[in-house]
């Protein structure tokens, strides 16, 4: 099973999603909030995140902050993609009869969202787990939910994503993983998180999984 994480990975959206918590953070009084500092936090959950970036906030706070934010993301989501390259790989992989799945910090309606939105997508993942119906990253549980629905054990599954979070999730977790540079955190931070591999770009991780393995999993 290969587990993708979704923003930064296989969506274009990072841009967007830090732009959108800038912006929500500083209309609602909550403080300045840099793009670097929402980059950072992209990945968790809705309520990590916020403590993170504008501390403790009451629960009608929160409220406020997710519905500004979604307003500004929600307007510039039409505009946002697939990372070029990556649907023809997830098809590919299915023809490999490989087990696809998504683990995200994501809401479930955001996903479903998008799912919506690009259904040729949607009919590839066998499973989904998001921030908000289970732990957040870095815990593990959304990993070993995916693996018990699967009967599978974490050396037939690989973590791919684009941020520290996905790596210490997968280390956790006690599951192979592969870091991408082009998302949210930079190669220096991913570096850090000690992933078994990083790639670069798509090409790069398409080599890596269309070659892999259980016995052998990365080239």
């Amino acid at each position: 099973m290969i587990v993708f994480d979704w923003d930064g990975t296989l969506f274009d959206s990072t841009a967007a999603i830090a732009h959108s918590l800038s912006r929500a953070a500083r209309e609602l009084g909550l403080g300045e909030v840099s793009i670097q500092q929402a980059h950072q936090v992209i990945g968790l959950g809705f309520a990590e995140a916020t403590r993170i970036l504008v501390g403790e906030v009451s629960e009608k706070t929160l409220n406020a902050f997710v519905a500004k934010y979604r307003q500004y993301y929600f307007a510039d989501e039409n505009a946002l993609t697939l990372f070029a390259g990556i649907l023809p790989l997830l098809q590919q992989l299915k023809n490999q009869h490989k087990y696809l799945a998504v683990a995200t910090g994501k809401s479930r309606m955001g996903l479903n969202r998008l799912f919506r939105a690009h259904p040729a997508m949607s009919q590839l993942f066998d499973s989904t787990r998001t921030a908000d119906e289970t732990a957040s990253k870095p815990h593990p549980l959304m990993l070993q939910e995916l693996l018990d629905e699967h009967n599978m054990a974490a050396g037939q599954a690989i973590m791919v994503g684009d941020t520290q979070f996905d790596i210490e999730m997968a280390h956790a977790a006690q599951m192979r993983s592969i870091a991408v540079t082009y998302g949210a955190h930079s190669a220096h931070d991913l570096k850090c998180a000690e992933p078994d591999v990083m790639v670069h770009d798509v090409a790069q991780l398409a080599e890596c999984l269309l070659s892999a393995s259980v016995d052998n999993p990365y080239v």
